[in-house]
């Protein structure tokens, strides 16, 4: 019964306890100071850059391969020792240049024989006209036999075929002479020699050296006829208004531009492509034949859009869009209608203007109507 009394008095002072932390805690949000706000949401910091205007440029590339304008294997047309070779192992040659020399001893005998035949020839002939001279007249005259007449007749008519055969041989003489000198037909680079000094060498002999032209050199690529067909008007639009650009395997840019000079005559049907070739002075030298490139096709449309940096346009799955900032720098979505890229720019065709404001970085941060604090990218 004692025990009974003790716990029923703990329980009573429990009960009194919670009711008086009850009463503390509604008046503390009594006394609670009324239309007090959490603090606002700072800006977020975007970057931000001004739409431009910027040329109409239509962009494709393709993976291309150089080829060599010309290309020369040197033959000899006479036979004959090699006394002098003229150039180095991958030497730059020009045209004109020897090459190498042959030994001309008997080519150059050739031809003062050749010219001694003309000589004979020559005196053989003038006594066979006079002959023939005297006689036609006498034979005005019935003063000669007709045989005798056509005998000399004959005589100055063989002996004019003679010296008109020694004639064509001194020809044959001479240009066989000359050819004992090999010189470079083009400007090139050469490779290396078949043939050294002391060798004896005929026109079965195979190319001597070869000659390859790199300055100016072509690049060869192919174009599907789809792309031939929406991008080009006609062969003259293709050369006017099309410049080539060349980017090398290490990823360098090659600052000469190229033009279209001429397209193949016809249209591979396994792919449906055509090869086009496009022309460079390369007076660096930095395209060699056969070096593999990425080739990238622009053509200018003579029009000017406004332009965005890449990193403003999004896309939601169903139309693209910016973020366009206004008044009081609150950005607003704005659908647009991208045209030609050239990954540094993209040509907005419809939804902006020229001057605007758009954010190009922190796009994730943006909410609508809260307002941003825009830093202009450089």
């Amino acid at each position: 019964m004692k025990m009974n009394k003790q716990f029923s008095k703990v329980t009573c002072i429990a009960a009194g306890l919670l009711m008086f932390a009850g009463a503390a805690l509604c008046g503390q949000e009594k006394g609670k100071a009324p239309g007090k706000k959490a603090p606002a949401m700072p800006s977020p910091t975007v970057g931000v850059a001004k739409v431009f205007t910027a040329e109409d440029v239509l962009v494709r590339n393709y993976v291309g391969q150089t080829v060599s304008v010309a290309v020369v294997n040197v033959v000899p047309r006479v036979s004959g020792e090699i006394m002098k070779v003229g150039f180095a192992d991958g030497a730059h040659v020009k045209e004109g240049q020897v090459l190498y020399k042959l030994d001309p001893v008997q080519y150059d005998a050739t031809v003062k024989s050749c010219e001694a035949k003309i000589a004979e020839c020559k005196a053989k002939y003038n006594y066979a006209l006079s002959s023939y001279e005297r006689n036609n007249a006498l034979m005005k005259q019935n003063a000669v036999s007709r045989d005798a007449w056509e005998n000399s007749r004959s005589a100055m008519e063989g002996s004019k075929a003679a010296l008109l055969a020694a004639e064509a041989a001194l020809i044959s003489a001479k240009d066989n002479l000359k050819n004992t000198t090999i010189i470079a037909p083009i400007d090139g680079i050469a490779g290396v020699t078949n043939f050294t000094k002391g060798n004896y060498i005929t026109p079965s002999s195979g190319a001597l050296v070869t000659i390859v032209q790199v300055a100016p050199i072509r690049v060869r690529f192919a174009m599907s006829s789809a792309d031939l067909l929406s991008i080009f008007d006609s062969l003259k639009d293709m050369k006017t208004n099309t410049t080539v650009k060349v980017t090398l395997a290490d990823g360098t840019l090659l600052k000469e531009n190229g033009k279209v000079e001429f397209l193949n005559n016809e249209v591979n049907r396994k792919t449906d492509s055509i090869l086009l070739y496009a022309k460079f002075s390369n007076k660096n030298l930095h395209l060699y034949p056969g070096m593999t490139v990425r080739v990238t096709v622009r053509k200018d449309l003579h029009k000017k859009l406004p332009a965005v940096l890449p990193s403003a346009v999004m896309h939601d799955g169903k139309t693209a869009f910016v973020y366009v900032v206004g008044a009081n720098n609150i950005p607003a979505k704005r659908a647009i209608v991208p045209g030609n890229s050239n990954g540094q720019r993209v040509l907005i065709e419809k939804g902006l203007k020229a001057g605007e404001t758009v954010i190009v970085a922190g796009t994730n941060k943006v909410y609508p109507g809260v307002p941003v604090k825009p830093v202009m990218e450089k």
